[in-house]
């Protein structure tokens, strides 16, 4: 936690070192002034967390400081004898507001809820960044050629495009590849329908969900099947020919 203290009674700055010293939060004060305009002219440059700031200064008080300084990289903790600013201050976009003097319970509070909050915001961060990355991968296509399965240490990604066909197996799902290889995973087929559903994958019966790239024949005889790219045969259900129509319709468009 790296903390400034702008305040124009060099005895309140000591004293406030002092109590923050007493504390068990882990802290650096990388800058001290009595001089409003030395603050105008440092603060900008410094790596800062909190700055603890007096409200009557000479020359420039508090709030006129903040005013100048166009963007606050920081949280303000106001410290002032008048109680009567600490409306103004939260109009400032103040973290917290002290009166002097300084109760060391009080600092303690504003310090812990600080922490607590930058928890917080660190999450919200993340949260924001991993959506970002999302929208990203999505918009560079990526996530429309990639699904991840579920494995014993994490996960595994598969290109969409060498997925053949999806084999439902009670509970779980056998998802058949194009170099022969399957993957049995602990998701049903519903549920990796949902998955593929934005994919053109087509589920021909209850047990078979199948990627039509790979379909090779489509016979109406003896209830219904097709053959795959890799010569097996699935049926088709009565409730699902229609989609194999629909689908020889759609690409015999011109």
């Amino acid at each position: 936690m790296k903390i400034a203290i702008v305040d124009d009674e060099i005895h309140c700055i000591e004293s406030l070192e002092m109590d923050l010293e007493s504390l068990e939060s882990e802290h650096e004060i990388v800058f001290k002034t009595s001089n409003p305009l030395e603050a105008l002219e440092n603060l900008p440059k410094l790596k800062l967390d909190i700055l603890f700031l007096d409200v009557e200064m000479p020359k420039l008080n508090g709030f006129e400081l903040l005013d100048q300084l166009h963007k606050l990289n920081f949280d303000v903790v106001f410290t002032t004898a008048y109680s009567q600013y600490a409306l103004q201050a939260f109009k400032n976009k103040a973290f917290s507001f002290l009166l002097k003097p300084v109760d060391v319970d009080e600092l303690a509070e504003v310090l812990a809820s600080w922490e607590t909050d930058q928890k917080k915001r660190s999450v919200l961060l993340d949260e924001i960044a991993v959506k970002e990355l999302l929208e990203k991968i999505k918009y560079e296509g990526y996530v429309k050629s990639k699904i991840a399965i579920p494995t014993v240490n994490g996960f595994e990604f598969l290109k969409v495009e060498e997925i053949m066909y999806c084999q439902s197996e009670n509970n779980y799902t056998r998802i058949h590849l194009q170099c022969g290889e399957h993957k049995l995973i602990s998701k049903t087929l519903k549920d990796v329908e949902k998955t593929l559903t934005n994919y053109m994958f087509l589920r021909i019966h209850q047990s078979y969900l199948i990627n039509p790239k790979f379909l090779k024949q489509y016979h109406k005889n003896d209830g219904g099947y097709v053959v795959m790219d890799n010569g097996n045969s699935l049926p088709v259900s009565k409730q699902k020919r229609h989609l194999l129509t629909e689908f020889y319709d759609i690409i015999s468009r011109d």
